[in-house]
């Protein structure tokens, strides 16, 4: 009987999905809802773009590049001094969505593709890329695995790294599904070690170890056709032609972080995190006046990225001393 952790098996589902043309069809993300998103995040990295002579933005998972035209059109049109000096690196690696991209952002010069993260100073960020990566599913001592007919077992937990994982987090003694993303904590390292001098921007669905009791069967979930399977059965049924996610720890984000010269320097709801942007609140108002179906339609879009998004999608900067 072959058998593999869930981890093993969410990770190759999920390169199975984004590599297929079915990738981004079952969801959508806030720069899709509307491009006041990326041009509040743009007006928000352009303060921190300003501290370096050449700097780079890094853009985990680029999904369709809607997020990187409104970012570099922004630039472009407010700030052309910093754009002129960027390199914006696309870091991706389904074909298809590359492909994708490259037709979206073609007007743009400055953009280079990588699969491996570059040397950089400036800001690496992501929107919608750590719910991704895969977790260990664990319970009091047993940790989920698949067996080759797609049926889940639950087997005693051996991995070291899960058990010391479950220890500095404070998680042992939850009577719980816990979820345990080493495959984040790695990837934080490939920031750091990313970044000579920066920041690390992470804005995600996700909770802090002080609500992880909220979910007691934990938080892994798949999208078809914008609906949401949460039976693990299900899931793993569906795997591979559904787009598999898990919450983001954001707690565990800010410890591990610190191992490796990351401190966090703001930590928010994406509500206050927008609400705190001029751009977005110019837009905002803007829009309330106006009376045309269009208005009337993109600010219904932007209550959605303040209200039914605004609490569960989380803001994380840390910063990189070099």
């Amino acid at each position: 009987m072959a058998l593999k952790s869930f981890r093993d098996f969410m990770k190759e589902a999920v390169e199975r999905y984004y590599s297929s043309e079915r990738a981004l069809k079952d969801f959508f993300t806030a720069p899709e809802l509307d491009r006041a998103f990326g041009e509040a995040l743009a007006e928000f990295l352009a303060q921190y773009l300003r501290e370096f002579e050449k700097p780079a933005l890094v853009e985990l998972g680029a999904g369709r590049g809607i997020l990187a035209r409104d970012i570099l059109s922004y630039l472009e049109r407010n700030y052309p001094d910093i754009l002129n000096t960027l390199t914006y690196y696309i870091y991706e690696f389904s074909p298809y969505l590359i492909e994708r991209q490259r037709e979206l952002l073609k007007d743009f010069k400055n953009v280079i593709w990588v699969s491996e993260l570059p040397k950089v100073e400036g800001v690496i960020f992501s929107n919608e890329f750590f719910d991704a990566l895969p977790v260990h599913i664990v319970r009091e001592g047993r940790e989920l695995y698949v067996k080759d007919d797609k049926a889940p077992i639950w087997l005693s937990l051996e991995n070291e790294r899960v058990k010391e994982f479950l220890h500095r987090m404070g998680y042992e003694s939850l009577n719980q599904i816990v979820e345990v993303g080493l495959d984040a904590v790695d990837f934080l390292k490939k920031v750091s070690e990313s970044l000579r001098e920066g920041y690390h921007l992470v804005i995600d669905y996700g909770y802090t170890s002080e609500e992880i009791t909220r979910f007691p069967e934990g938080t892994v979930v798949a999208y078809k056709e914008h609906k949401v399977i949460q039976n693990l059965e299900e899931i793993i049924k569906y795997a591979g032609g559904v787009d598999i996610t898990a919450h983001v720890n954001f707690s565990a984000l800010m410890e591990y972080g610190k191992d490796y010269g990351l401190e966090p320097t703001l930590f928010q709801t994406q509500r206050d995190f927008l609400m705190h942007i001029p751009t977005f609140l110019n837009e905002l108002e803007k829009l309330s006046w106006e009376e045309t179906a269009e208005s009337v339609e993109r600010l219904s879009r932007l209550k959605t990225m303040l209200v039914s998004m605004g609490d569960k999608f989380r803001v994380l900067l840390q910063r990189k001393m070099s």
